[in-house]
């Protein structure tokens, strides 16, 4: 492996490892300040250290090393965890994800003298208060015993009976830790010299080294490890506290501790697990694992990871595998093909008069345990978007002054590693704005009777195939009146319009639309709430809005679970080929005359068990030139949408129900309204997926969605 590799695979574990610290620090600040909490920030800032000395970034060792020496303080109780200090680690957190960004893009590192200041006054503080150790008095002096004959006093024998029952104080306890750097510590970047300074600075004293083993000159290899030491640690030290200097060297360090232990053996000739040449084993860090542009991470068992120091019989369970995306992506790509041959194969076989055998059925089972095996390898869960936004959260306070508490409902639901990767930014906008246009001042929530501090919701789900992302705020809802003065003023809509609370709602999503009144580097020029909902539309999914004025606003992203394959229903309309996304279909139905019902001269309901539901022809939603026009000459297809309920789409007849692989309409043609995307059928004609969504959205008018 190239040092460009390993230099690479340090950079994604900083990551990491940051997310986890954010973690245990919003827990802190949540109360859990548990010393397991406490250690799991620390081991994450202690691995990055570790690694920065390694690759020589020595304004990021500076740095961490003072973050933590602080953390050790506070895991040591010596410092005293308060909200104060909780803001000072994460302010400080968030300059160490600068420094890592200025290292990763060879950039200049940002200022941390202010913080550096901060940490070191919040230590210097702690050691002010704490007690003083009592001087020694100041020597006497010397007493000239033979002065005592003038008083008649034998000042020796005085002192010897003061003193006959003084015991000298024991050599302080002790116990000893045998170490032996591995062959693989070198050549995986790890800096022994490093470690021992760590020990040392625990109050360990080097009591032996090992150097039996080192041969002569002509066959020195550098990358062995010769060397072994034994150190003597205070007996108040913690076991936990010297294995945690070895967490980021995992076993490339044998480490031995105890009174009838020895230093570990020298084993020559070592050499690391054999990986890929395009990836690397290793054991994952603690925490969620961050969506990377450049990688992705196969979980390859759930396997506890042994411990620091332990030498497995057989390859090590629980390990993950770095691989390019590009590579996973070729994968998916593949699979999608072959989704599309298994159609092919059987619609040829069918044409022919071979109907399905129980081959053909192993094969699309097979097919399809493939596709879904490929889709996990890229699920990840939504949490590594939303262990963002506790840092926006707080740069928002810096520069709003309004305080804010996260909420976080469903983080663990999985999706698309696309999806989150182009989730980011409209989630960002949507948290910006909810901060800056919906939750009120301080002064403002107090006078409404609310809480000062407001809360923001975050939640996930899935709900029919699709996911459900919400983000909710307690502020002050949409001031309707206001955003419909603004547009008409913006010329967006004219002054006579006559618009439902919904239509006015969805006027905030107008290009250059803004009702702030100062602008500021937050929100004021009118761009944001458009690029959202272009975002979400090029995802394949939707956003609604529900706004109470004085209760505060929701807003729902709809998306699909994934952007590359997906179950549907093929149909025919007219001369037209379409799919209906089974993940929106309820049921299908031919009905019976009295089933339908005229509403008005141009609108037809469906009586589904006692309830009505509009009928829409996707003869005329399309703009298609022939197909069924009436209920009764075709198959009704019950479709559930998220802003207008149930709807019954018309078509001509339901031809099969397939996979699809999912093919962007608008990166190889343009966007089309109603049209979700295209495929590939199995007689290799192009069929249009229809956007259930958007379609019945523009069919009904405002008022019937309303009523939906």
């Amino acid at each position: 492996m190239t040092p460009e590799e390993i230099q690479q695979i340090f950079f994604v574990e900083c990551e990491e490892s940051l997310a986890a610290a954010e973690t245990g620090l919003a827990a802190c600040r949540a109360g859990t300040q548990d010393s397991d909490t406490v250690n799991a920030v620390f081991r994450a800032i202690h691995s990055i250290k570790g690694g920065a000395g390694a690759f020589g970034y020595g304004a990021l060792q500076a740095y961490t090393h003072t973050f933590e020496t602080l953390l050790s303080d506070v895991r040591e109780g010596l410092v005293a965890i308060a909200p104060d200090l909780i803001d000072l680690l994460l302010r400080a957190l968030d300059t160490l994800a600068d420094h890592v960004t200025a290292a990763r893009e060879c950039a200049e590192a940002p200022d941390d003298a202010g913080l550096i200041g901060e940490m070191e006054a919040a230590m210097a503080a702690n050691a002010g208060s704490a007690p003083k150790a009592t001087p020694e008095p100041d020597p006497e002096p010397a007493i000239d015993s033979g002065a005592g004959d003038d008083f008649g006093l034998d000042l020796d024998a005085l002192l010897d009976d003061l003193t006959a029952d003084f015991v000298p104080s024991p050599t302080p306890a002790r116990w000893p830790v045998h170490l032996r750097m591995r062959a693989g510590a070198m050549r995986n970047g790890s800096e022994p010299l490093l470690m021992l300074r760590d020990i040392a600075a625990l109050g360990g004293e080097c009591t032996h080294c090992d150097v039996s083993q080192v041969p002569p000159l002509d066959s020195f290899n550098p990358s062995e490890g010769y060397l072994g030491w034994t150190y003597a640690l205070p007996a108040e030290t913690p076991e936990d506290a010297v294995r945690d200097i070895f967490d980021f060297i995992g076993d490339d360090c044998a480490l031995a501790i105890g009174e009838d232990e020895d230093i570990p053996a020298f084993e020559p000739g070592e050499t690391p697990v054999p990986v890929a040449a395009s990836a690397a084993a290793v054991v994952p860090a603690a925490g969620p694992v961050p969506a990377e542009e450049n990688q992705a991470v196969f979980a390859t068992s759930t396997a506890a990871v042994p411990p620091a120091g332990a030498v497995p019989a057989s390859p090590a369970a629980g390990q993950s595998i770095r691989i390019d995306l590009f590579k996973l992506d070729r994968l998916i790509d593949l699979v999608g093909e072959l989704v599309i041959a298994q159609a092919m194969l059987v619609q040829r076989l069918e044409g022919v008069g071979i109907s399905a055998t129980d081959e053909l059925s192993l094969l699309e089972t097979l097919t399809r345990d493939i596709q879904e095996s490929a889709m996990s390898i890229r699920a990840q869960p939504i949490s590594s978007v939303f262990s963002r936004v506790p840092r926006i959260l707080r740069d928002l306070a810096a520069s709003t002054g309004k305080h804010v508490r996260l909420e976080v409902i469903g983080e663990t639901t999985e999706l698309d590693k696309t999806v989150i990767e182009r989730l980011g930014e409209p989630l960002t906008h949507l948290i910006r704005n909810a901060v800056d246009h919906g939750i009120e001042s301080a002064e403002q929530r107090i006078a409404a009777g609310k809480s000062p501090e407001g809360t923001l919701t975050l939640s996930a789900e899935h709900r029919s195939g699709r996911i459900l992302i919400a983000i909710g705020d307690d502020g002050a809802g949409i001031n309707r009146e206001r955003v419909l003065a603004k547009a008409i003023e913006k010329g967006i809509i004219s002054p006579e319009a006559q618009l439902t609370a919904e239509e006015i709602d969805n006027l905030i999503f107008a290009p250059g639309f803004s009702t702030a009144q100062v602008v500021s580097n937050v929100s004021g020029r009118g761009v944001g709430m458009d690029v959202v909902r272009q975002n979400v539309k090029e995802l394949g999914g939707r956003i609604t809005i529900d706004s109470i004025e004085g209760k505060g606003t929701t807003f729902t992203l709809t998306l699909p679970l994934t952007l590359a394959i997906s179950d549907g229903m093929i149909v025919d309309v007219g001369d037209q080929t379409l799919v209906v996304p089974l993940a929106h279909v309820v049921e299908s139905l031919r009905p019976a005359e009295a089933d339908v019902q005229g509403l008005g001269s141009s609108r037809a309901m469906l009586n589904v068990r006692g309830r009505f539901i509009p009928v829409i022809s996707l003869r005329d939603a399309l703009g298609t030139v022939q197909g069924a026009t009436a209920a009764a000459e075709g198959v009704l297809i019950v479709v559930d949408t998220e802003s207008a309920g149930q709807a019954a789409l018309l078509v001509d007849n339901i031809c099969d129900q397939r996979q699809f692989v999912i093919k962007s309409l608008a990166t190889n043609f343009r966007a089309v309204e109603g049209v979700a995307g295209a495929t590939i059928l199995g007689d290799g004609r192009v069929a249009l997926i229809v956007d259930v969504d958007g379609l019945v959205a523009c069919a009904l008018p405002a008022q019937e969605r309303q009523a939906a």
